[in-house]
């Protein structure tokens, strides 16, 4: 993670064009330009320049940001947005109490009292031998519900499935700006990979995927399952028909193996919601001095699954899963694609 300071060129070379304010969910409920990237950068370079300090009212506009990465997809002078405020979140971290002591929440008691206790009631599958390996990594997803689901997967595939007790890749303190727990949790993933052959490193959720890419050395190849799956022309059946819709998570790169996926599962109803690419508002879930906000930003989630008339949503994300069932109710029932087809499927079936 850098320094703010080192993002001095990149904050200057924003425009201030406006098209992120078409594309930022948080923008198109308040107006308020601060909250969208142009109207931050503009703090944030008073802010490298001397003219403003961090403050607990500059950290409220940067904490609105849901890191969901739309605007940096259409910023014409190509900034990666999410970078910067991660940055910037580091600066306000470093004199924080309350951004430290949740960040301690985080590593101590949430990724790591908890997900360990969870993970003892899974008993860790075996995987069958075969010439092809691939290593898995599925964050913390893995511990909480297990690897059942891609050991059957990629063993039907004859690919021999190495699971490592891996860590949470870090990305939660990234977005916080907790910069030393990010790089111990970075640290500690790649020393433990180092342990392994050179094989291809294979994972579940997109924001997990997204992080390990951001720092593994060069000629690791990080995959996602979705992708194996479609390579091997592995066909799903349904014992009984499903009508589904499907959430695209912000940080997913291989949209279109998942939606061939959908469209090649025998007895599956793929309907698609309206604005199923937009962000599922995970990034305010805990943030409670805008309620409101956050609040219309799920409704409007809720809203789009209930038109698409189906009371099962899929996503490839833990994160979204968590923010997909905050304000579900009971109205839909949230699962992880590759969880819901291994254990709805009668048939698995691999072409030859």
């Amino acid at each position: 993670m850098k320094e703010l300071a080192e993002y001095k060129e990149v904050i200057h070379s924003c425009s201030k064009c406006g098209l992120c304010q078409a594309e930022c969910p948080i923008y198109q409920i308040t107006g308020n330009d601060c909250s969208v990237s142009r109207g931050q950068f503009i703090m944030l370079n008073g802010l490298i320049k001397g003219d403003l300090k961090m403050t607990k009212n500059l950290n409220k506009y940067l904490d609105m940001c849901l890191k969901c990465g739309a605007c940096s997809k259409f910023c014409p002078s190509g900034i990666d947005i999410v970078d910067v405020i991660a940055s910037a979140k580091a600066e306000y971290f470093k004199t924080s109490f309350w951004e430290k002591l949740v960040s301690f929440i985080q590593r101590n008691f949430v990724f790591g009292f908890i997900v360990k206790l969870i993970s003892m009631f899974h008993l860790k599958r075996k995987s069958k031998t075969f010439a092809k390996k691939v290593i898995y990594f599925g964050g913390c997803g893995s511990k909480i519900k297990g690897n059942d689901s891609v050991i059957d997967i990629l063993n039907a595939c004859n690919i021999e499935v190495i699971t490592p007790d891996f860590d949470c890749c870090g990305i939660p303190f990234y977005v916080r700006g907790d910069k030393n727990s990010f790089e111990k949790y970075k640290q500690d993933f790649i020393n433990k990979l180092s342990q392994y052959d050179n094989y291809d490193i294979v994972t579940t959720c997109a924001s997990c995927e997204k992080t390990i890419k951001s720092y593994l050395p060069e000629g690791y190849n990080v995959k996602n399952i979705y992708q194996y799956i479609r390579e091997n022309d592995f066909e799903f059946e349904l014992k009984k028909e499903k009508k589904v819709t499907f959430h695209k998570p912000c940080n997913i790169e291989n949209y279109d193996d998942i939606l061939w996926i959908l469209n090649k599962t025998k007895n599956l109803n793929y309907v698609e919601m309206r604005d199923f690419d937009k962000c599922c508002g995970l990034n305010g879930v805990t943030k409670f001095s805008h309620y409101k906000v956050f609040t219309q930003l799920f409704k409007e989630k809720v809203r789009n699954i209930e038109l698409s008339g189906s009371k099962i949503v899929l996503t490839s994300c833990l994160g979204c899963e968590v923010a997909l069932m905050f304000y579900s109710l009971i109205r839909y029932r949230v699962y992880d694609l590759l969880e819901f087809l291994n254990k709805n499927s009668v048939k698995k079936s691999r072409k030859v």
